[in-house]
């Protein structure tokens, strides 16, 4: 009988059964996304590689460097973040001696030797020591589920299919994928919209995805649009879950909801919206995960940062972890510009916190100059000391989120993460203030700084996740006070009632004018919720003081009423687009990608294109010249394409203080010339083609008319509806 009760205890290591199915859950949930957009054997050969070329060989360096085994969910997210940054060294090398199609040789080779080698494959494949109960388990795969679906819907489900609706396009994702061009072939990345003139920009993401397309010949269209998104997005979400399970361990507080509520949080929180007709910007994970790739991996190799950075400062061994910090720190500084200042911050209040309690601070001193170091050599490097139009402009974040007061956009984002504030004996854990100086920079910042087109956001946006587990933590916290293991019971019924009651406030506020009322109605709302919910708890007699159950109440209500309009996203336009990006102009029909294509094609890298579109929206003499998409999808250099998002034109958009994308181009003579061998062609404006290098001509019908004399001098390859092909000789 004693044998028996033993086999039914608690289970030690190993994940169990029912964990495993949640896992399983989200993987055929992401296969089947996957499938919307793709053909079968796409999605097949990006699954494989995906995980056979970088995900496994990853969770093997990730456990045979780091000696980490606490969960499948933490190694299999930090074994991803450690396999794509491996991935992107590799790739950078490999392309350096242009072989960058074999870059992808280095994933099966760890894989072999991690299975070779007794010692090694002993400390690889081992079982987990810390499995997830299985109530943990699916509060995670829904938390999720939740965000990953909404993430689809305002992402591929809005966008694709890609380049056959002009109506229907984001031109920032055609940018991304004329970049990702350009690190297939260029040493170093080029501008090939604008002649490929040299470009600094931060291009890990695309230096990544131009190894996926070399292993897999998946087309760079389906893999920006339609693939590489996922995967990141859930290491990401795999991430936040293992770093707030390092400050709110089940077995102490009975949190088994802290982890999985952060990834809801991370997901889509971050600002409290009583306004109806009015957004506070977004912050939250889901904002920019489909339309800024960059970011997506940034969140990504951040999280993995944190929880690397966490574990050293915490002195927890083995010291060889160094070795990951400094591998994920190489790759931040070319992945998202915001990653190592915010780092460098993080290992600052670590320093001053050990300081002050009279620990070592070696650790956070060595962190910091890592990160200090890498930033400059980056901004040298890398960005080659352009900031790409950041400038220091204190508070103008607030002007350039519509007319928001101060006060009202600090007051939403503070709500939202309202948690923050009872960390209680937390604050005394060195690894807490590395993550409040990381929260802390973050929103600095934002505030600090401006770009056009409010790209300073995406400081508090790598920071937000951060934030949130942070907040997550201060909520477990507060409700461990109550000494009651169903504390979940309370999180869920506030954050329920909390969502239910900002919906019905933001419905009253529909018809008010001003910002006054609705915030009123929203802390009414929340303050009901709070005292509601605490009188509840002690009415079903469960343990603890009452205010601190009111207060945890209201709490829960605030982080989670923060979801609410990301969630109503998900069926309504309006809410839509108070949160995440709009549709808009200016996209390829099919017929013109289809000519577009065909250069790919039937035309060698680096033979120069010359072509008549520039704008994407024209008005009078004001052109949107963020027209990438003849770049994207030939491969291929264009004379003038458009014109924005090159170093060039945010030098002059600083200057000017100007929007980098509706300046006129510089060099008219260039443009003049360009345009007339399409408007009025002559034997004298062809030659200047010839002599700049200019190998094909592509008119773009719908971009103004073709004169009828050009097939005069140059001659005919390709014609649609929309486009004709022309070739110098």
């Amino acid at each position: 009988m004693r044998a028996r009760a033993r086999r039914r205890g608690p289970r030690t290591a190993g994940p169990s059964l029912t964990g495993l199915l949640a896992g399983v859950a989200v993987g055929i949930l992401a296969i089947v996304l996957l499938l919307q957009h793709a053909t079968f054997f796409e999605v097949g050969r990006f699954v494989l590689f995906t995980a056979l070329g970088v995900a496994l060989p990853g969770f093997a360096l990730w456990r045979l460097i780091g000696s980490y085994s606490r969960n499948l969910v933490e190694d299999l997210a930090g074994g991803f973040a450690v396999g794509t940054a491996g991935q992107i060294l590799v790739y950078l090398a490999a392309a350096s001696i242009g072989q960058q199609a074999w870059s992808w040789v280095w994933g099966p080779v760890v894989l072999v030797l991690s299975f070779i080698d007794s010692d090694v494959r002993a400390r690889v494949w081992r079982r987990v020591a810390q499995p997830l109960r299985p109530l943990q388990a699916w509060l995670f795969a829904l938390s999720t589920t939740v965000v990953v679906l909404i993430v689809y819907r305002r992402g591929p489900g809005q966008f694709l299919p890609a380049y056959t609706d002009p109506l229907r396009s984001y031109p920032d994702l055609a940018f991304q994928q004329a970049v990702a061009a350009s690190a297939k072939y260029d040493v170093p990345i080029a501008t090939l919209w604008l002649g490929g003139e040299p470009m600094k920009y931060h291009s890990f993401y695309h230096q990544a995805t131009a190894a996926t397309a070399w292993a897999t010949r998946i087309d760079l269209t389906d893999l920006i649009h339609s693939l590489t998104w996922l995967p990141l997005f859930l290491a990401g979400c795999g991430l936040i879950f293992a770093l707030a399970s390092r400050f709110a361990p089940t077995a102490e507080t009975g949190a088994t909801w802290a982890g999985p509520l952060a990834v809801l949080v991370a997901g889509l929180g971050g600002a409290i919206q009583p306004l109806a007709h009015a957004g506070f910007g977004g912050v939250s994970t889901a904002v920019a995960a489909y339309l800024s790739p960059t970011q997506n991996l940034g969140v990504m190799i951040a999280m993995a940062l944190c929880v690397v950075a966490v574990d050293l400062l915490r002195a927890e061994p083995p010291r060889s972890r160094w070795v990951l910090l400094i591998l994920l720190a190489l790759v931040a500084s070319g992945a998202k510009s915001t990653i190592l200042p915010l780092l460098g911050f993080g290992f600052a209040f670590a320093f001053v916190h050990a300081g002050m309690v009279r620990r070592s601070n070696r650790t956070a001193l060595l962190g910091g100059l890592l990160a200090f170091v890498l930033f400059i050599a980056a901004l040298l490097t890398i960005f080659g000391g352009s900031t790409w139009g950041t400038e220091i402009k204190p508070f103008k974040t607030f002007s350039q989120l519509s007319s928001y007061s101060p006060l009202a956009t600090l007051l939403s984002w503070g709500l939202a993460a309202c948690g923050m504030w009872f960390l209680g004996r937390k604050w005394r854990d060195v690894g807490t203030a590395f993550l409040m100086g990381f929260a802390v920079a973050g929103l600095a910042g934002t505030l600090l700084t401006s770009q056009s087109g409010i790209s300073q956001m995406y400081f508090l946006r790598t920071a937000f996740p951060v934030a949130a587990v942070l907040a997550c933590v201060g909520l477990a916290n507060l409700v461990g006070k109550l000494g009651d293991r169903r504390g979940v019971v309370l999180v869920g019924v506030a954050g329920a009632l909390g969502l239910v009651g900002l919906a019905a406030a933001r419905s009253q506020a529909a018809s008010v004018q001003g910002v006054l009322r609705p915030w009123l109605y929203a802390l009414a709302v929340l303050l009901l919720v709070g005292v509601v919910v605490g009188i509840g708890w002690k009415a079903f007699r469960r343990p603890g003081n009452v205010g601190i159950a009111m207060v945890a109440a209201a709490v829960a209500a605030c982080m989670i009423g923060a979801v609410l309009v990301p969630l109503q996203a998900f069926v309504s336009d309006s809410a839509s687009n108070l949160v995440y990006a709009k549709v808009s102009r200016g996209g390829a029909t099919a017929a013109e990608a289809g000519a577009a294509m065909w250069l790919r094609k039937n035309t060698q890298p680096g033979d120069l294109i010359a072509t008549n579109a520039h704008c994407i929206i024209q008005s009078g003499n004001v052109c949107d010249s963020r027209h990438f998409w003849l770049a994207a999808l030939s491969e291929r250099p264009i004379l003038v394409e458009g014109w924005s998002y090159s170093n060039q034109a945010n030098r002059i958009a600083l200057e000017t203080d100007s929007n980098p994308s509706l300046i006129p181009y510089w060099d008219s003579g260039k443009l003049a010339t360009n345009d007339t061998a399409f408007k009025s062609p002559s034997a004298d404006i062809i030659q200047r083609l010839r002599n700049a290098g200019v190998r094909y001509l592509y008119a773009d019908h719908r971009a103004g008319a073709v004169s009828s004399k050009l097939g005069s001098f140059v001659s005919i390859r390709h014609a649609t509806l929309d486009v004709t092909i022309y070739e110098i000789k």
